[in-house]
């Protein structure tokens, strides 16, 4: 049995952890952005991952990539890297949706139109690689505001994971990492 500990970029994050795999420790890692280095998210992550890996296992972390201009396959490699040399003593698996969570709302387009009460369908967009804070912000229309920590969580709650696999190549690789941490909402 595994006793996850994650470690998430902010409150959105945060607050959907706790709800989707409750009793799991969650931490912010309080250090990201477009200018902030990999290596600098790397020593953060080393430093909380030092104080929990005694109790916990494995250690899960997601970031977004932002606007940076390498690719969230190479920020999750460069990002381990990294990890190896920060003494950490369990797995560590690192997600990082594709500019940024967002993304992975929207890769379930039809989920996220039914449970933000839209009438138009965009099944065939993608997403992946966009901002997706402002594309969500796009399909809401200027009359709706946006707030993560409420419609953010409870959206990226109902999106169904399966579909996520299927459109996100940054979720399914993720997803794939952690699928034995037995987070019940992995397996909608």
């Amino acid at each position: 049995m595994t006793k996850p500990a994650f470690l998430v970029e902010g409150e959105m994050e945060t607050l959907f952890i706790k709800s989707v795999c409750p009793g799991s420790a969650v931490r912010k890692i309080n250090c990201n952005g477009d200018q902030t280095t990999i290596s600098a998210i790397a020593q953060r992550v080393g430093s909380l991952g030092r104080l929990l890996h005694k109790r916990y296992s494995p250690l899960i972390v997601i970031f977004d990539r932002e606007n940076r201009e390498e690719s969230a396959e190479r920020i999750i490699t460069t990002i381990c890297q990294a990890l190896d040399r920060e003494g950490i003593d369990v797995p560590v698996f690192v997600g990082v949706p594709d500019r940024n969570i967002e993304t992975w709302i929207l890769a379930d387009y039809e989920m996220f139109a039914k449970a933000a009460g839209l009438t138009h369908a965009r099944s065939n967009t993608v997403f992946e690689g966009k901002n997706g804070k402002a594309q969500l912000k796009q399909a809401l229309g200027p009359d709706c505001k946006y707030v993560e920590t409420i419609h953010g969580v409870e959206w990226l709650k109902r999106v169904r994971p399966s579909v996520l696999r299927a459109k996100s190549p940054s979720f399914s690789s993720f997803a794939t990492k952690i699928e034995k941490v037995g987070c019940k909402w992995l397996r909608s």
